[in-house]
Formats: structure tokens, C-alpha cells, sequence
């Protein structure tokens, strides 16, 4: 029974590795050194490789428990498309699809592993889940060990919407997330998230691509450090490892850098590479996009599109879906306001419902342009509800 299913996956812990080791490091540069031969053996100009390093807060190996929700929260929030017609599957769309990859607990907490009928999936959908599991574990490992529960695409805060258009890459490209606390000098996150559910060969593979693939982002000044790094989620048959690296970011090279007027957020110095110029901007735009992300979370999708036109994301003709009925949660957890809708309607589960939204004085004072802080989350919630430090909630109800 899927109701019964749903409970256990959300009442349980699960356990996860994190490594981030020098042997992790030596393997990963090995490989950064063959394809480097090989580009050479054939006369080519290799890529520009960042070095592969220890990230020294999480050096070492440990075990992170987790919880299921909290996990598919995050997926949901940040994979939700940009443009605004299609915000509103994307809520719940992460814990319709993906609940039931996840294992039924055997103890507590017991490891993080995919299901059968997950692992069973076409090679394009195991590739879209693994993506989607790395972007998101990546997000909560930001979020919970960092205290960095904010997020944009780092193309929208860099004001740079082509910055992939002339990246030759294997594969698709992925977004970079910058991620980020609420206080004034939390550092800055510039997150590369891979997944794989394939082999640890193929997760030290995408640690490799990575190198190549993270961008560099330095600033002329401001109070924020920057960390890059490369975080690959590999899920295996018995359990989940997560890898994180340290790729520390270059100076970029200024050869070639274009002559652009300091009015610009950013200056592109390198293929990968750019130069914040103007922090306020920079920041500016890095909130604008995090208010859009909160707004269309809540159902308030013409309000976030109207952020959106700010960024030229969007065409004032696009701007068509209204902004929803806003609905309340008050519990011990906090006050809420966002939207309700069935979680799995065509199975007949008529009380089990899903609930996303934003704590209320917070997505009141996004509504109104008034300044704000982000609130804090509670430690200990129900199973069913997950609070993200960006104020923005999840809750299943029915179960």
C-alpha cells in the first residue's frame, strides 16, 4: 500500500558517507593526468583543469544522517524550473516521483539506498534521477553542515545568461548553484552537483568532470569568501556515498578579459572564470532570484515573474499564470502560507495531500518589497514536515 510505504520512508533516518580524503584526491588528479596525456599524445590543447583538493571542513570520512523529506523538499525547490508556467509541478513533483525510489528502513538509521524498481529504470531516466538526487543532496549537505539554506543558478547572479553557450563539455550541462547563509558574511557556495548510480568509478569519472566544468568566481572586493566545490552523490546497491572536493578557484586569467564597463555585475576574464566587479549588483541579483524561487514555492507565480523580468529572465507578455490562493499553516513548527494540492490523486488517496509554502512574515515582506530576515527553523520536526533555512516548508499531510 503506497500510504503505508510513504509513512515508513518518512519516519525513518538514513545514513550517508561523506569522504573527502587525500586518496579520494590522488585518484581523482590521476585521472585529471591521463586525460591530460591524452589530449597531448594527439597534439591537442588539453582542458583547463582545476586541481582536485581536500574540502578540510569535511576532511576525512563520516557518517550524515538524514531524513527522507528533507531530501525530496530539496530536490523539489531546487530543480524548479525557472520559468513560471511550469513552477507548479515542481513542488511536488520531487516526492510524487521519487518517493518510492528510496528503500523501506531496515533499522535505524539505516543506509540510504535506491529501490529495485528505481535501480530497474531505462538508462535516461537512472540519469535523470541521479541528477536530481545530486543536485539535491548536495543542496542539503550545503544547508545543514553550513548553515547555507539560500540558492540561485550562478548564471542568473552573474548576469551572464550565455555563460554556457560557448562551453564545450561532455554530456549536458548542468547548472552551478550558488548557495549561501543569511548572514552577512556567510561565504558564498559555488556548487557543482553530480550524480551516479552506477559505480564509485564512475562517481570519481564525474569529479573529474567536474574539475573541468565548476566555474571560478572571484571578487574585487566584499566581506564573503568563496569555496568552490564538487559534491558527486553515488548510490550504490547497498548504500550511499556522498564525495566532496576542493577545486580552490584560481585567480582568473585577465588575457583576453573584455573591456567592459564596471556598471556590469561581472566580467568574463577566462573560458570558465569571471570577476565580480560590482558586489552590490551581484548581490542584488542573487536575491532578486532567491525571492523568485521562495514566491513561485508559495504559488505566488506572477509576483516571482515580476522578479523574473527584473533579471531578463522573462518577457512581460510571458507573465500569464496568476498567483494562487494563498492557504495557511499554523502549527508548533511555525506559521506558513503557500498552496495545498493531492499528492497522488490517481491512486484513490484522497486525505494525502502536499503542502509548500514560505513562513508567513517572510513571505509577506517578499510580497511587499520590505526588508526582512530569514527565521529560524526548528530542530526538531515531525516526520512529515520539513523547514528549509530559507524559511521554505514541505509537509505531507494524510499520512
Amino acid at each position: 500500500m503506497p500510504l503505508q510505504r510513504l509513512r515508513r520512508v518518512l519516519e525513518a533516518d538514513y545514513r550517508v558517507r561523506i569522504e573527502s580524503t587525500n586518496d579520494l584526491v590522488a585518484l581523482v588528479n590521476s585521472r585529471v593526468e591521463k586525460r591530460r596525456r591524452v589530449f597531448q599524445a594527439k597534439g591537442e590543447a588539453p582542458p583547463v583543469f582545476k586541481n582536485a583538493g581536500v574540502f578540510s571542513p569535511l576532511q576525512g570520512w563520516r557518517d550524515w544522517n538524514i531524513r527522507a523529506i528533507d531530501l525530496l523538499h530539496k530536490i523539489g525547490f531546487l530543480t524548479t524550473p525557472s520559468w513560471t508556467n511550469m513552477a507548479r509541478l515542481s513542488a511536488s513533483w520531487a516526492t510524487r516521483r521519487y518517493f518510492w525510489a528510496i528503500v523501506e528502513p531496515a533499522g535505524q538509521p539505516s543506509g540510504l539506498r535506491l529501490s529495485n524498481d528505481a535501480r530497474r529504470m531505462d538508462f535516461h531516466q537512472k540519469t535523470l534521477l541521479s541528477d536530481e538526487f545530486g543536485i539535491g543532496m548536495a543542496g542539503l549537505l550545503i544547508e545543514q553542515f553550513f548553515s547555507a539554506g539560500s540558492f540561485v543558478d550562478i548564471s542568473v547572479a552573474l548576469g551572464d545568461p550565455t555563460m554556457y553557450q560557448d562551453i564545450d563539455l561532455e554530456g549536458d550541462t548542468q547548472p552551478d548553484y550558488l548557495m549561501w547563509g543569511d548572514g552577512d558574511n556567510s561565504p558564498y557556495y559555488v556548487v557543482e552537483c553530480k550524480g551516479s548510480q552506477s559505480s564509485r568509478n564512475s562517481s570519481y569519472h564525474q569529479l573529474r568532470r567536474g574539475l573541468e566544468q565548476v566555474p571560478s568566481v572571484v571578487f574585487g572586493a566584499g566581506p564573503r569568501q568563496v569555496f568552490t566545490i564538487v559534491v558527486a552523490t553515488c548510490m550504490l546497491e547497498d548504500r550511499t556515498e556522498v564525495f566532496v572536493l576542493d577545486p580552490p578557484p584560481d585567480a582568473p586569467d585577465d588575457e583576453g578579459a573584455q573591456n567592459e564597463s564596471a556598471e556590469r555585475v561581472s566580467e568574463r576574464t577566462g573560458k570558465r572564470a569571471w570577476r565580480i566587479h560590482n558586489v552590490e549588483a551581484f548581490q542584488k541579483r542573487a536575491m532578486i532570484a532567491e525571492e523568485s524561487n521562495l514566491l513561485k514555492w508559495a504559488g505566488q507565480y506572477q509576483t516571482a515573474a515580476e522578479r523574473d523580468r527584473r533579471l531578463e529572465k522573462v518577457r512581460p507578455e510571458s507573465i500569464g499564470m496568476p498567483n494562487a490562493p494563498l492557504e495557511i499553516r499554523r502549527s508548533d513548527f511555525g506559521i506558513f502560507r503557500g498552496i495545498e494540492e493531492p499528492l497522488f490523486p490517481a491512486l484513490g488517496a484522497r486525505k494525502l495531500r502536499i503542502f509548500t509554502g514560505v513562513e508567513e512574515e517572510l513571505l509577506h515582506s517578499i510580497i511587499h518589497e520590505h526588508p526582512y530576515k530569514t527565521p529560524e527553523i526548528q530542530l526538531h520536526l515531525p516526520p512529515n514536515v520539513s523547514v528549509s533555512r530559507s524559511g521554505s516548508c514541505m509537509v505531507i499531510e494524510g499520512v
